[in-house]
């Protein structure tokens, strides 16, 4: 394994039972983590995969993780900018 690669993914009930994904990521190590993924970062990771499902993003590198949570993040972000202007 050269890099930091997704093993496993699964949906979990978040905050008041909204849906989210928890991907699994195995760096060279062995070490593993687990990272929760929102409504619109699961989307973003499911396109940067092109993924129609959620068994499609097994394999992929970490970096699709990152810039997924970069999204929503961003996201966040523009409704903060937005909410400081008014």
């Amino acid at each position: 394994m050269e890099a930091a690669t997704i093993i496993d993914v699964r949906v979990a009930a978040a905050h008041e039972g909204i849906a989210e994904l928890i991907v699994s990521i195995e760096y060279e190590n062995g070490g593993t983590t687990e990272v929760a993924l929102d409504q619109l970062a699961t989307s973003a990771l499911m396109d940067s995969c092109n993924a129609s499902s959620i068994e499609d993003v097994k394999g992929q590198p970490w970096d699709k993780v990152r810039d997924a949570l970069q999204v929503s993040y961003n996201r966040c972000l523009l409704y903060t900018s937005d909410a400081a202007d008014e």
